[in-house]
């Protein structure tokens, strides 16, 4: 029987494999396809890639052979009870249809039915990997060796069914620990010995009558007690049988040793797997993110780029429409009134002392200061002279106003604020 060392060293060999992608759109749970990826992996192992093994294994693919994989997603479930992957099936979980479940809901295995193949070697250690399994049929193959103590620590089993194989050594007594087990065959195992751990089955008894398949030829038919029938086999003997074994009937007089449950460690490392990736999924999503950002905003920066020189243009086609100093001048002069040589010899008695500061030009002064800002928010430079004439404000022409700035061109005021 293997130690409880060697179950654990086992495990550590069971590492979580890497799963296709399909699996995110399969109806089947990702541990239950990972654990049959270990199970096929382990079978063709120590089977030296028997061909009664590669033969069971040809429909494990998308969702069997009608659908192979990558046309279909890894899914031995499938929609109905009896699976599209030979010997995997999905039944009733715990009154359960799963064939009738949404389609967001994974559905889980229960059943591994593979009997009558003929199989070789050992029975494969990861079938200890599937957490809600019910029922184990492998009855009528070659399988031989020690029975696997952890199939003790499978806590939805109902039914095993090993007979007719050859396995040797004793039921391990970790097994005495599946209390929810119903139907317990291991006929035709002839090199099977030792007791039969407590927590097992009582011994069979036939039920024959309770489906109306008495043999005629019984004269004690409907006599039998029939409270152990159960709806999910129609198999006339329920409970531990054990003809043609070594064993003679008698219960291990100890408690049954706590199991080792493989399950639980690789659900575990499933699970932390399933997160990582999930991280990694996350940091990957978020690193997309950030690089769109950059993106968008390296062709705004090269937007910005383009458009600032079209708007120098268009400031440089402002600058260059605006009046120099001297074409202002001479619109100026040219909008200016004439005026009749009598009125200037009129008022000239009158104005020479006005017009005494103006001839002054530039060394002139502004008698209360003025502050006036151009439309670009630049000073205006007051006085200035126009036509021999100083102004302390901006000027109107072409009905907006003007004045000149310190570099000595003239520039458009802004609006004085009312």
């Amino acid at each position: 029987m293997p130690s409880k060392f060697a179950a654990i060293s086992y495990l550590a060999a069971l590492a979580v494999a890497g799963m296709p992608a399909a699996f995110v759109s399969a109806a089947t749970h990702p541990q239950d396809l990972a654990a049959l990826w270990k199970f096929k992996e382990e079978a063709l192992k120590m089977s030296n890639n028997d061909a009664s093994w590669r033969k069971v294994f040809e429909t494990w693919t998308g969702r069997g052979e009608g659908c192979p994989y990558p046309e279909c997603p890894h899914d031995p479930c499938g929609d109905d009870w009896h699976g599209t992957w030979h010997g995997v099936q999905c039944r009733e979980l715990q009154g359960v249809k799963q064939w009738t479940l949404p389609d967001n809901v994974y559905r889980r295995v229960t059943n591994l039915h593979i009997p009558e193949w003929g199989l070789p070697g050992r029975l494969p250690e990861s079938v200890c990997l599937f957490e809600m399994l019910e029922e184990l049929d492998f009855d009528e193959n070659e399988f031989e060796g020690e029975l696997p103590a952890c199939v003790g620590c499978l806590p939805h089993l109902r039914e095993i069914d090993i007979e007719d194989n050859k396995f040797t050594g004793t039921i391990p007594k970790e097994w005495g620990n599946l209390k929810g087990l119903i139907e317990f065959e291991i006929d035709g195992n002839e090199l099977l010995a030792g007791c039969i751990p407590e927590g097992l089955p009582k011994d069979a008894e036939w039920c024959g009558d309770c489906w109306s398949t008495c043999p005629s030829y019984d004269p004690y038919c409907g006599s039998y007690d029939c409270n152990s029938c159960v709806e999910w086999t129609k198999d006339p003997e329920i409970g531990t049988s054990y003809e043609n074994t070594r064993i003679k009937g008698d219960r291990c007089p100890n408690e049954p040793n706590p199991p080792v449950c493989p399950w639980e460690i690789f659900k575990e490392e499933f699970e932390e797997q399933q997160r990582q990736e999930q991280e990694l999924m996350r940091h990957k999503s978020e690193e997309a993110q950030q690089r769109r950002k950059e993106a968008m905003e390296e062709q705004k920066r090269l937007q910005d780029v383009q458009q600032q020189p079209q708007e120098e243009e268009e400031e440089l086609e402002i600058r260059s429409k605006a009046p120099s100093t001297g074409a202002f001048l001479d619109e100026v002069e040219k909008e200016a009134p004439v005026v009749e040589e009598e009125d200037i010899s009129e008022d000239v008695s009158e104005d020479v002392s006005e017009e005494a500061p103006a001839s002054a030009g530039p060394a002139a002064k502004c008698g209360e200061p003025v502050e006036r800002l151009t439309v670009d928010n630049e000073a205006c430079v007051f006085p200035f002279t126009v036509m021999e004439q100083n102004h302390c404000d901006c000027i109107n022409h072409n009905e907006e106003d003007w004045c000149v700035i310190a570099d000595g061109s003239w520039k458009k005021c802004a609006p004085l604020e009312k």
